[in-house]
């Protein structure tokens, strides 16, 4: 998949120059067209990203922002069209933070300096296996570029794969979804289907030419997560004159065994229509039956991933994060530096089951100072400001929300006099806790001196900390 591509969601967010053309052509899914005898007020117009004559030492860059975040496996570089302009070489760096942290990133080459032709597509193999969501392309020194293809896998973050507020999108583009087979895409291709972006106009989407004998067209899709489907959404939105009749859903499971998942349903035209499946299914592949032919904007396919495939998910994103990202990760589940150097040092884990015994280990080599540490980056119970990560801070009020605010004004005093007499905050697991029950064990703990209080309170963050990762790994919560 071209995980740049402007069609799931990728974007430039800075150049230091497109005098002649905007960097953004550079992610147009479209191929590159020439147009002869067309110029623009600054000189020939280019389908590509075409700098200025450099007069000065140095080289042009672009950044883009991967529409899908995942593991490059090659890039191809398309100069069509680009003759006595196209730059001498190229280089390609990667870095894998938000777009609104790029002044922090820790950029890591992934091609080197490589010379270029003109009017040529060349694909270069990328040997490196993290999590990119950046790349910085660098040509050397000025020119024109048509099209950038960043080649990989997907690898989706926590929230694309286990949204707090429901079921998953499994054929989403984004966790790997992909079309395999279809019976015709004459005027636009199925990849469309799956898009994680909005429609924009009829030309984004799966479009058929017009039946004119018997049988209908299709198109087979492998999951990216398999699981079980509940509904389906089938989207005609700017097909009015040309949505199919009528639909029909078929799912393959483990077996390979192609069966109907419900009876053939009429389909409005330009509208999102929900399909109910009768029974939830499990599947590996769907098959999209469409009567006699037509257009359809976006397939989403709503339902629970498998325990195993969202577990693999999770493992490939941990293993995969750059040492900059990977330390981000661990430090939601505990603040203490020796920590987290030692769980980013130990990747990759085979399973959840080796990374959760990893972290249990990882505790018995820390000292009272380590501890200390960790406890600081919590919130007060009772309070929301912390020294976390947005992502610690959501699971702070998350674990404490047995906290009412009746209680508060109590937990402050208990909270000072425990500060008081230890030195440290109170810290204790919240999740599944009243707060009058967090208020009875602080009242308890005051009762401890400073060595048997840091022996409780390491405790009580080790729960902390494997009940996060469960979380962060989405692992059944009832289960820990």
């Amino acid at each position: 998949m071209d995980l740049a591509s402007a069609r799931y969601g990728g974007e430039v967010v800075w150049c230091n120059d497109e005098f002649f053309a905007p960097a953004s052509n550079l992610i147009n899914p479209a191929a590159p067209v020439w147009k002869e005898g067309v110029f623009t007020d600054r000189g020939k117009w280019m389908d590509g990203w075409e700098t200025r004559r450099r007069r000065e030492p140095g080289h042009d860059s672009c950044i883009i922002r991967l529409g899908l975040p995942g593991i490059i496996d090659a890039v191809t570089v398309d100069t069509s069209h680009f003759t006595g302009n196209y730059p001498e070489s190229f280089s390609l760096e990667a870095c894998g933070v938000p777009t609104e942290r790029l002044d922090e990133a820790e950029w890591v080459e992934l091609i080197p300096r490589t010379p270029l032709q003109g009017d040529h597509v060349a694909t270069f193999d990328v040997p490196d296996d993290h999590r990119v969501t950046h790349v910085r392309l660098n040509i050397h020194p000025d020119g024109g570029v048509a099209r950038l293809r960043v080649e990989g896998r997907p690898v989706p973050d926590r929230d694309r794969v286990c949204p707090e507020d429901g079921l998953v999108d499994l054929a989403d583009a984004a966790l790997g979804g992909r079309c395999i087979e279809c019976s015709d895409a004459h005027f636009s291709s199925p990849e469309n289907l799956l898009s994680p972006t909005e429609p924009e106009g009829m030309w984004d989407g799966w479009e058929t030419a017009r039946r004119r004998g018997p049988g209908h067209d299709w198109v087979v899709i492998d999951l990216g997560l398999p699981g079980t489907i509940h509904f389906v959404d089938v989207d005609t939105r700017f097909f009015k004159g040309n949505a199919p009749g009528s639909v029909q859903i078929e799912t393959a499971g483990p077996d390979g065994a192609w069966r109907p998942a419900c009876d053939q349903v009429a389909v409005a035209a330009h509208d999102v229509n929900r399909i109910a499946l009768p029974q939830p299914v499990d599947a590996d592949r769907i098959r999209l039956d469409i009567f006699p032919d037509g257009g359809v904007a976006r397939l989403r396919v709503w339902g629970e991933p498998r325990a195993d495939a969202l577990a693999a998910v999770r493992m490939l994103y941990v293993n995969s994060l750059f040492d900059q990202a990977a330390r981000e990760f661990f430090h939601t589940a505990c603040a203490a530096s020796r920590w987290v150097e030692t769980m980013v040092a130990e990747r990759p884990y085979a399973d959840a089951a080796e990374l959760l015994s990893a972290a249990a280990g990882a505790f018995d080599e820390l000292g009272e100072e380590d501890w200390l540490e960790a406890f600081a980056a919590h919130p007060r119970i009772g309070e929301s400001a912390g020294h976390q990560t947005a992502e610690g801070e959501a699971m702070s009020r998350r674990e404490q929300a047995g906290v009412t605010d009746g209680l508060r004004a109590e937990l402050a005093e208990l909270n000072r006099l425990y500060e008081e007499k230890f030195g440290f905050t109170y810290i204790v697991r919240a999740a599944g806790r009243s707060g009058a029950e967090m208020v009875e064990i602080a009242r308890q703990r005051l009762a401890n001196d400073r060595p048997a209080e840091i022996r409780v309170a390491a405790g009580q963050q080790r729960e902390i900390t494997l009940l996060r990762l469960r979380r962060m790994l989405c692992l059944p919560e009832e289960d820990a």
